[in-house]
């Protein structure tokens, strides 16, 4: 598949070419299209597009529109997208992973990455329609059950897959670069956030995010040397796309640019730190990772007890505080949506440490 340069290259032969090899198809030709940024803003390590396609009528019609996302527009997020290997580990999913899961993506049309020039392009089902999960607001209960009921299934069937060490050079474990200066980036962000942090929390909640500073990568190196699955690293409501009857609705899961190799109850973990009131996690945390783990050992997970997994389940809830810190520490404090994201993420880590005695686990 050729690779547009840029947003310009989205054209209606580009367009044709792809899908007449697209999985389901082939589709098109393509008359025309029309392109429109979409979530600018939220996308900062890529640019998203929405495509209104028109097709010739002699052709076979497919998907009346398609989101495709290519590279970030300025050299500063290009780079740092790269240095994670966000690009090149999306389309790994799309191309090695998805088929192999039965956790429900976006269909994906069409995904290539170049290794030199570090372009990158994914044609994707739009999801417009669905409703996304609200952070701010938090997941229900019947939310928070579905998304740890969908991802279980991801992480029983790579739960120490002999594919593993192979996938490190794309999709690296906690501890390994670039996830070895996670504690030096916590470090330079709470300098930064802290005072901010300080108006907002507990002076034990602060202790933590101090003691984070030197404790941090520990905790993060100590995720890539046990038991360890394919994780989607970004795992929260945002990201959760549900469909159907509320109270027994359906999900589809976005940007999987931030796969990691961890324990599977790191994704439970920063779930409920980033995503879930209080009220909520407390009301049935136990239960649902206990479901979680009957879940691992019904895929086939073996050796992995269910106060190991409790163990790693802590240790994600400490290390959620850092994407809080982090988050705040790059971000302009004084728009209100981010001000309040990063407020709800905090105060959900709080409550966590305190609840459950997480300070322990520092030195």
């Amino acid at each position: 598949m050729q690779i547009p340069s840029d947003a310009s290259g989205l054209t209606a032969g580009w367009l044709s070419d792809v899908l007449a090899a697209a999985p389901g198809g082939p589709f098109g030709p393509v008359a025309e299209v029309e392109r429109q940024r979409i979530g600018e803003g939220v996308g900062v390590m890529s640019e998203i597009y929405r495509l209104a396609i028109r097709y010739a009528p002699d052709g076979r019609p497919g998907p009346a529109t398609l989101v495709a996302k290519v590279p970030a527009g300025t050299a500063e997020a290009r780079g740092l997208a790269n240095n994670y290997g966000f690009y090149e580990k999306e389309v790994a999913f799309y191309r090695d992973i998805a088929p192999t899961v039965s956790i429900a993506a976006p269909r994906c049309f069409g995904a290539a990455f170049d290794p030199e020039s570090k372009l990158f392009v994914l044609l994707m089902e739009d999801m417009a329609a669905v409703t996304p999960g609200d952070q701010i607001v938090g997941l229900t209960e019947t939310q928070v059950r579905r998304a740890i009921n969908e991802v279980a299934p991801l992480h029983a069937r790579w739960w120490g897959d002999a594919g593993l060490p192979e996938l490190e050079a794309v999709i690296p474990a906690h501890g390994q670069p670039p996830w070895d200066s996670v504690g030096r980036m916590h470090t330079a962000a709470w300098e930064i956030i802290a005072p901010w942090m300080k108006a907002r929390l507990s002076p034990e909640m602060m202790r933590v995010g101090e003691r984070l500073c030197t404790d941090l990568q520990g905790l993060m190196d100590r995720n890539g040397q046990g038991q360890r699955t394919l994780c989607h690293g970004d795992f929260r409501a945002d990201n959760l796309m549900f469909t159907g009857d509320p109270a027994d609705p359906g999900l589809t899961v976005l940007d999987w640019q931030i796969l990691v190799q961890a324990p599977g109850a790191f994704d439970i973990g920063y779930l409920m730190s980033a995503s879930v009131t209080p009220d909520v996690r407390r009301s049935q945390e136990m239960d649902l990772l206990a479901g979680y783990h009957a879940q691992l050992v019904a895929g086939g997970v073996e050796g992995y007890g269910f106060d190991e997994c409790l163990e790693d389940y802590r240790r994600a809830l400490l290390i959620g505080f850092t994407y809080a810190v982090q988050a705040g520490g790059s971000s302009n404090m004084e728009h209100a949506r981010n001000a309040a994201l990063i407020h709800a993420m905090a105060t959900r880590c709080e409550a966590a440490c305190l609840d459950l005695g997480l300070a322990s686990m520092l030195n």
